[in-house]
């Protein structure tokens, strides 16, 4: 899975009208930063270009987490189809020792780990199994090492790209920002538009905007 590639915004961004709204304006006096023109006046979008941002912006960050969702369910299913193989590993060490085969010390060690009691119940069966057999039967251990490097190495990768495509998000939606910023243009503004301005609210990313209900 490739996170790290270059993201494109295009088909998210839409352009946003903004009221250009001098600084020393009486209903700036509250208002959250926002961003500034070189001619001293502050961009407040409109209520319909602040509901279009926020819609684009959760449809980008919708889009960012799919790739965290993906990468991250492909290392939990991964994970657990190990746990599953693992866990047959460990029956089978606590069958063969109870029937008083000798297993490799790492087995035991790992059935040990797994449940003291289930490690020492066929440590028990083990030895009683023993006293009556004339002889030791030994087992190969039912872990490959070559293997259990190879599945650690995958799960690194995996948990890798996990955090790529969260580092990913984090980017994406701060340069997603930027371009929506860049996308703000002022409108020709009256004060009566400025009047019948209610209040106004941050949007995220130093961009403010007359508030709106964004549940409608």
């Amino acid at each position: 899975m490739n996170v790290s590639r270059t993201n494109n915004f295009t088909g998210f961004l839409n352009t946003y009208e903004a009221y250009k709204i001098p600084k020393d304006s009486e209903i700036l006096k509250d208002a959250p930063e926002s961003v500034e023109t070189e001619d001293g006046c502050v961009l407040i979008l409109t209520e319909e270009a602040s509901k279009q941002m926020a819609k684009d912006k959760e449809k980008v960050s919708e889009m960012l987490m799919a790739d965290v969702q993906l990468a991250s369910a492909k290392s939990q299913t991964e994970g657990a189809k190990k746990y599953g193989e693992d866990m047959g590993k460990i029956l089978e060490v606590f069958r063969l020792m109870s029937k008083g085969v000798e297993v490799p010390q790492s087995d035991e060690k790992k059935l040990m780990e797994f449940d003291d009691d289930m490690y020492q119940a066929a440590k028990n069966a083990q030895m009683m199994a023993r006293l009556r057999a004339k002889q030791k039967e030994k087992a190969e251990s039912q872990w490959d090492e070559e293997e259990e490097a190879e599945f650690r190495k995958k799960m690194d990768e995996l948990n890798k790209n996990v955090e790529d495509a969260t580092q990913n998000m984090s980017t994406g939606m701060h340069e997603f920002t930027n371009s929506q910023i860049a996308n703000i243009v002022p409108i020709e503004t009256s004060s009566e538009d400025i009047a019948a301005i209610d209040s106004i609210a941050s949007l995220g990313g130093g961009v403010a905007g007359a508030r709106v209900d964004f549940t409608i």
